[in-house]
């Protein structure tokens, strides 16, 4: 059973895995891209923006990956995710804030 949702204009579904999945990948590449630029310029305000919304943003995908591999039921899911963007959100923002 996939866990979908339907786009507005079209109707069409859309599935959280893929999504999830794509943010993954996309976020793999940029961090490829960001990580020599940060090594260059550690100390540009924007780029350890970047690196920091990237990296969270990578290893949310990718504990989501992880639970879902070890047997996480799939109504559970959409929760999951939201639950990891909070998670997330929280951590950003512990680390820009507070610890920078």
């Amino acid at each position: 059973m996939q866990i979908t949702s339907r786009l507005p204009a079209s109707g069409k579904p859309t599935y959280l895995g893929m999504w999830t999945w794509l943010t993954q990948r996309v976020s793999a590449i940029l961090l490829l891209i960001l990580l020599p630029w940060h090594w260059v310029n550690p100390y540009s305000r924007p780029v350890r923006f970047a690196v920091l919304l990237v990296v969270i943003v990578h290893a949310m995908a990718g504990i989501r990956v992880m639970l879902t591999d070890f047997g996480l039921a799939e109504r559970w899911q959409r929760s999951l995710v939201w639950i990891l963007a909070a998670c997330g959100l929280i951590i950003f923002l512990y680390f820009w804030f507070w610890h920078a």
